[in-house]
Protein backbone atom coordinates (compact mmCIF):
# COMPACT_ATOMS: atom_id res chain seq x y z
CA UNK A 1 0.00 0.00 0.00
CA UNK A 2 1.66 3.21 -0.97
CA UNK A 3 -0.31 7.15 -1.12
CA UNK A 4 1.46 9.90 -2.81
CA UNK A 5 0.58 13.50 -3.23
CA UNK A 6 1.93 15.69 -5.98
CA UNK A 7 -0.04 19.25 -6.11
CA UNK A 8 -3.31 18.26 -6.11
CA UNK A 9 -2.86 14.43 -7.14
CA UNK A 10 -3.07 11.75 -4.28
CA UNK A 11 -2.72 8.07 -5.35
CA UNK A 12 -3.03 5.16 -3.58
CA UNK A 13 -2.80 1.15 -4.63
CA UNK A 14 -4.01 -1.17 -2.64
CA UNK A 15 -4.52 -5.83 -2.92
CA UNK A 16 -8.17 -6.21 -4.78
CA UNK A 17 -9.89 -7.84 -1.39
CA UNK A 18 -12.56 -6.81 0.55
CA UNK A 19 -10.74 -6.35 3.51
CA UNK A 20 -9.23 -3.36 2.06
CA UNK A 21 -12.13 -1.33 1.47
CA UNK A 22 -11.94 0.53 4.90
CA UNK A 23 -8.18 1.35 3.87
CA UNK A 24 -9.79 3.20 0.38
CA UNK A 25 -12.56 4.89 2.31
CA UNK A 26 -10.25 5.84 4.87
CA UNK A 27 -8.17 7.21 1.86
CA UNK A 28 -10.96 9.13 0.12
CA UNK A 29 -11.63 11.01 3.34
CA UNK A 30 -8.89 12.18 3.79
CA UNK A 31 -8.56 13.56 0.07
CA UNK A 32 -11.65 14.96 0.60
CA UNK A 33 -10.50 16.44 3.88
CA UNK A 34 -7.53 17.58 2.44
CA UNK A 35 -9.28 19.51 -0.72
CA UNK A 36 -12.11 20.67 1.80
CA UNK A 37 -15.22 18.72 0.32
CA UNK A 38 -18.13 18.94 2.62
CA UNK A 39 -19.27 15.93 4.47
CA UNK A 40 -22.14 15.09 1.80
CA UNK A 41 -19.82 14.58 -1.14
CA UNK A 42 -17.44 12.99 0.80
CA UNK A 43 -20.07 9.80 1.72
CA UNK A 44 -21.02 10.01 -2.08
CA UNK A 45 -17.51 9.77 -3.04
CA UNK A 46 -16.67 6.59 -0.39
CA UNK A 47 -19.70 5.01 -1.30
CA UNK A 48 -19.22 5.20 -5.48
CA UNK A 49 -15.52 4.25 -4.43
CA UNK A 50 -16.84 1.31 -2.25
CA UNK A 51 -19.31 0.09 -5.09
CA UNK A 52 -16.73 0.43 -8.03
CA UNK A 53 -13.91 -1.50 -5.43
CA UNK A 54 -16.72 -4.18 -4.62
CA UNK A 55 -17.45 -5.11 -8.24
CA UNK A 56 -13.96 -5.54 -8.90
CA UNK A 57 -13.40 -7.69 -6.25
CA UNK A 58 -15.68 -9.38 -6.93
CA UNK A 59 -16.40 -9.33 -10.48
CA UNK A 60 -12.94 -8.60 -12.56
CA UNK A 61 -10.66 -10.08 -10.46
CA UNK A 62 -13.57 -12.76 -9.38
CA UNK A 63 -12.20 -13.11 -5.38
CA UNK A 64 -8.99 -14.23 -6.60
CA UNK A 65 -6.79 -11.55 -6.20
CA UNK A 66 -4.73 -8.56 -8.06
CA UNK A 67 -4.83 -5.15 -7.27
CA UNK A 68 -6.39 -1.78 -7.19
CA UNK A 69 -4.98 1.71 -8.05
CA UNK A 70 -7.42 4.86 -7.23
CA UNK A 71 -6.07 8.21 -8.17
CA UNK A 72 -7.84 11.52 -7.02
CA UNK A 73 -7.41 14.75 -8.72
CA UNK A 74 -8.58 18.03 -8.22
CA UNK A 75 -9.48 19.90 -11.19
CA UNK A 76 -11.44 23.21 -10.91
CA UNK A 77 -14.55 22.65 -8.74
CA UNK A 78 -14.36 18.51 -8.65
CA UNK A 79 -13.04 15.80 -7.87
CA UNK A 80 -11.73 13.37 -10.42
CA UNK A 81 -11.66 10.00 -9.54
CA UNK A 82 -9.58 7.11 -11.77
CA UNK A 83 -9.47 3.35 -10.46
CA UNK A 84 -7.48 0.99 -12.55
CA UNK A 85 -7.37 -2.98 -12.29
CA UNK A 86 -6.14 -5.68 -14.45
CA UNK A 87 -8.93 -7.77 -14.15
CA UNK A 88 -11.52 -8.97 -16.76
CA UNK A 89 -12.76 -6.55 -19.13
CA UNK A 90 -16.01 -5.01 -17.93
CA UNK A 91 -18.94 -3.37 -20.20
CA UNK A 92 -21.16 -1.15 -17.93
CA UNK A 93 -23.97 -1.33 -20.79
CA UNK A 94 -24.51 -4.80 -20.23
CA UNK A 95 -25.83 -4.33 -16.73
CA UNK A 96 -30.09 -3.59 -16.88
CA UNK A 97 -31.32 -0.50 -14.23
CA UNK A 98 -32.63 -2.25 -11.35
CA UNK A 99 -36.13 -2.28 -10.75
CA UNK A 100 -36.73 -0.17 -8.07
CA UNK A 101 -40.61 -0.59 -8.10
CA UNK A 102 -40.04 -4.44 -7.62
CA UNK A 103 -40.37 -5.50 -3.97
CA UNK A 104 -37.26 -6.32 -1.92
CA UNK A 105 -38.66 -10.50 -1.94
CA UNK A 106 -39.10 -9.68 -5.61
CA UNK A 107 -35.92 -7.84 -6.61
CA UNK A 108 -32.55 -9.82 -8.06
CA UNK A 109 -29.74 -9.64 -6.01
CA UNK A 110 -27.02 -7.26 -6.71
CA UNK A 111 -27.15 -4.95 -9.92
CA UNK A 112 -27.22 -1.59 -7.48
CA UNK A 113 -23.59 -0.71 -7.88
CA UNK A 114 -23.41 0.89 -11.44
CA UNK A 115 -27.07 2.86 -10.42
CA UNK A 116 -25.30 4.05 -7.06
CA UNK A 117 -21.80 5.67 -9.00
CA UNK A 118 -23.97 7.32 -11.34
CA UNK A 119 -26.44 8.48 -8.88
CA UNK A 120 -23.64 9.99 -5.99
CA UNK A 121 -21.27 10.96 -8.93
CA UNK A 122 -22.04 13.27 -12.00
CA UNK A 123 -20.28 11.60 -14.33
CA UNK A 124 -19.01 8.26 -14.80
CA UNK A 125 -17.08 6.52 -17.35
CA UNK A 126 -15.55 3.61 -18.40
CA UNK A 127 -12.80 2.52 -20.62
CA UNK A 128 -10.45 -0.95 -21.69
CA UNK A 129 -7.25 -0.97 -23.03
CA UNK A 130 -5.39 -4.83 -23.35
CA UNK A 131 -2.07 -3.34 -21.83
CA UNK A 132 -3.31 -1.00 -19.26
CA UNK A 133 -6.53 -2.70 -18.59
CA UNK A 134 -9.99 -1.45 -16.92
CA UNK A 135 -10.20 2.32 -15.96
CA UNK A 136 -13.00 3.32 -14.61
CA UNK A 137 -13.51 7.45 -13.94
CA UNK A 138 -15.94 9.20 -11.76
CA UNK A 139 -16.38 13.11 -11.27
CA UNK A 140 -18.23 14.79 -8.35
CA UNK A 141 -18.62 18.57 -8.86
CA UNK A 142 -17.61 19.63 -4.93
CA UNK A 143 -19.51 21.74 -2.58
CA UNK A 144 -17.15 23.21 -0.77
CA UNK A 145 -16.52 24.49 3.03
CA UNK A 146 -13.33 26.47 2.52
Amino acid sequence: MMAMMKSSTFEMAVEADLENLSILSEFIARVMREIGADERSLFEVQLAVDEACTNIIQHAYSGEGGTISIGCQLADDSLVVTIRDQGKPFDPNSIPPPDLGAGAGERKVGGLGMFLMTKMMDEVSYGFDAQRGNELTMCKKLRRLK
